[in-house]
């Protein structure tokens, strides 16, 4: 390892955002000549800033952000760093890393599908599932199969992230991209999600439904079918049996505005 680099690893360790800003910037320069060892270092180093509460410390959220930046740019050579991280991080630090894997893209899904197949680890999966969901690639329909299997998660964090990374996937593509039937199956799993106990799962289900009737996912039976439920989870049917989550609501009358 370099001078230069250690030097600015070393800024990361500072306890104020300009030290660690300089440093992340120091190291972003390099990026493109660091051997195996100093990636592991870079992912070992920078990725410590994951661990940073922002509610405690507020200030340094930029640092995080750049953070992840630099990791995606760092490519897909510190992909396995990233996933032995998981091993050894806490929940926030592992949504950051998701981030990472989300950013670096294609190169990411296989790993990130191997995680989520052979773990028994629930977090874990919906991590995955998470970054899967943050891939803006085609190639992601390739694993659609596995994020439509896991909306049936007796897991919520699975069962979440899944229903999340179905709604990312349906604005990357065309009704002509995916079969009539795969799009019936997952209208079908998600209209079966609108009566989930947790207003969370309901939210994002009726998001994930938004997005597919925008795009022209949902066939005209479908659409005027999610047109009843958000009239009705909106409490503007003649039933007045309106959702109590105000989160769900939200969502209904934003699926009404189209």
């Amino acid at each position: 390892m370099d001078g230069k680099l250690q030097k600015d690893l070393q800024k990361i360790a500072g306890h104020d955002l300009e030290t660690i800003t300089a440093g992340l910037e120091g190291i972003r320069a390099g990026i493109g000549e660091f051997g195996r060892d100093d990636l592991l270092q870079v992912v070992d180093t920078v990725g410590s800033l994951f661990f940073i509460d922002h509610y405690e410390r507020p200030d340094l959220q930029p640092a995080v952000d750049l953070a992840v930046e630099l990791l995606v740019e760092s490519g897909a050579d510190i992909i396995p760093y990233i996933m032995d991280a998981f091993d050894n991080s806490d929940m926030k630090a592992n949504l950051s890393f998701a981030k990472v894997l989300g950013g670096i893209g294609v190169a990411a899904i296989p790993h990130l599908i191997e995680l989520y197949r052979h773990s028994d680890d629930p977090y874990k999966q919906s991590y995955a599932l998470y970054a899967l969901g943050k891939i803006k690639d085609r190639a992601i329909l390739a694993v659609l199969p596995d994020v439509i299997q896991a909306v049936d998660s007796d897991h919520l964090e699975v069962r979440d992230s899944a229903i999340r990374a179905l709604g990312k996937t349906m604005e990357l593509i065309g009704e002509k991209e995916i079969a009539t039937d795969r799009r019936d199956a997952i209208w079908e799993k998600l209209f079966h999600c609108l009566s989930d106990p947790h207003a969370t799962i309901r939210a994002k289900t009726i998001r994930t439904l938004s997005k597919m009737e925008t795009g022209g996912l949902l066939s005209s039976e479908q659409g005027q079918q999610f047109q009843v439920v958000c009239r009705r989870v909106a409490g503007l049917d003649h039933r007045n049996r309106w959702d109590r989550a105000f989160i769900v609501r939200k969502e209904a009358l934003e699926g009404l505005a189209g």
